[in-house]
């Protein structure tokens, strides 16, 4: 493995300003994709994600969320500019290449508002240890800011065409329906077919497994799929959080609810800023009846990830359900400001614009609410997840023949997750209803 050369890298100094807290704020851009084509995006996100995560590690840093240093994606403002519309005392920004199997990758940390660098290092790798270069960066940048990065367990080497095929696997598995479940297993077991010791690529393939186990085909295939890649990944490294986490979403969905919420809190107590970790044990909590501690790790979530509308929608129902309507309303109108931000970037996602109609009818803007359910239908008519929140949108828009049609349409489409029907506050107009208790019925 080569190393960068001395004169590679150059130090000129450290940040003077702090944050509002009296900690130094920082910045971690998405890399710059110089691939022929441009065709390497997601793994210049994703590397910049990798930093952005280790850095929370260090005591001492606030480190600005996904949200605000990934504001100008694709954008025209030069990084100087970004840094300080953010507010950010440094700025970690560079750009990243793939020759073959080499990867070359140009970072630079410059102190805020003047855009001086601190430092800049070219890193020339061959068949690189992606998590090493990870730590090597953060560990720089921890240093130039006089801190220390709390040492990472250690995982075994990657390769990096396997870590590729992982972050596309990522990309495909959030989006939480059955069409980007199957791409990310596909994304997933060609990692594996490249390195079949990559740990996470099995936990991706047992998390793939349980949402369709839940909510396409309730198969012991499944199942058993879901419990057995997980268990793989648990052996392969013990100290990974995302294998734990893929393990209590497997156990959660057989039922197994103490040994899932082990398997969390050891998730959580291995990496506390793991986002799936924090999001399915909240649904878990929800999903067993557990409200007050679903709204713990739902906002738990949100604090992770506060981009993503997801959890904080989702808790503002836990909210409804407990009674609590003035934080319900919060949240909605918190969430509904992040789905519109998403859809005016990616209009086609289906979830996001499901969840905000949800909002929007919940706030009192019935209309505008159900075009949003009609335009999130178009693009996935026989999606489980989709129906299911279609009957939920429609219980809370007083059309309780639409809910129930959906709602049945939900179970026919292979949604099991019966506990849902009964916990979630959306559905209370329509629970008392003779076809919703038929409809419970048949769930078993």
């Amino acid at each position: 493995m080569s190393h960068e050369s001395p004169q590679a890298s150059r130090t000129h100094g450290g940040p003077r300003g702090e944050g509002p807290e009296g900690k130094p704020v920082l910045a971690v851009l998405p890399f710059v994709d110089l691939s022929p084509g441009r065709v390497e995006n997601h793994f210049c996100e994703g590397i910049a994600e990798e930093i952005l995560q280790s850095l929370c590690r260090v005591e001492g840093l606030r480190v600005l969320s996904r949200t605000s240093s990934f504001r100008n994606k694709g954008g025209v403002l030069s990084a100087e500019e970004i840094g300080r519309f953010l507010g950010a005392d440094a700025l970690l920004t560079g750009s990243i290449q793939k020759k073959g199997t080499r990867l070359i990758l140009d970072a630079e940390m410059l102190q805020m508002p003047a855009g001086d660098p601190i430092w800049s290092d070219r890193y020339d790798r061959e068949h690189m240890d992606v998590f090493k270069l990870v730590e090597e960066i953060s560990t720089r940048v921890a240093a130039s800011l006089h801190l220390c990065l709390e040492p990472a367990p250690s995982h075994p080497p990657v390769d990096l065409d396997a870590y590729d095929d992982y972050l596309k696997g990522r990309q495909f598995y959030f989006q939480y329906n059955r069409h980007g479940m199957r791409s990310a297993m596909q994304r997933f077991q060609q990692a594996l077919d490249r390195d079949p010791s990559y740990a996470a690529a099995w936990a991706g393939l047992a998390n793939c497994a349980a949402f369709l186990f839940i909510y396409v085909d309730r198969s012991e295939a499944n199942r058993a799929q879901a419990q057995l890649d997980s268990q793989r990944a648990l052996e392969l490294d013990p100290n990974l959080a995302e294998a734990h986490a893929a393990r209590g979403v497997a156990l959660s969905s057989a039922g197994e609810v103490e040994e899932a919420e082990a398997a969390f809190e050891t998730a959580l107590r291995l990496d506390p800023y793991l986002y799936e970790a924090a999001y399915f044990y909240a649904r878990h909590c929800f999903a067993s009846g557990q409200k007050e501690q679903a709204i713990l790790f739902f906002e738990r979530a949100a604090s992770i990830r506060p981009e993503d509308c997801q959890a904080i929608l989702l808790v503002a129902q836990v909210y409804l359900s407990l009674g609590i309507e003035d934080e319900a309303e919060a949240a909605r109108r918190k969430g509904l400001a992040l789905a519109e931000a998403r859809l005016s970037h990616v209009p086609g996602d289906a979830r996001t614009r499901y969840l905000g109609a949800n909002a929007l009818v919940a706030l009192g803007e019935r209309e505008k609410g159900l075009e949003w359910a009609r335009m999130a239908r178009k693009l996935d008519p026989d999606d489980s997840m989709l129906l299911y929140n279609l009957g939920c949108i429609h219980a809370l828009a007083s059309n309780p023949e639409e809910a129930l049609d959906c709602l049945e349409l939900a179970v026919s489409a292979g949604l099991t997750q019966k506990a849902w029907f009964l916990h979630d506050g959306d559905l209370e107009a329509i629970r008392s209803l003779a076809r919703f208790q038929t409809l419970l019925d048949r769930m078993g």
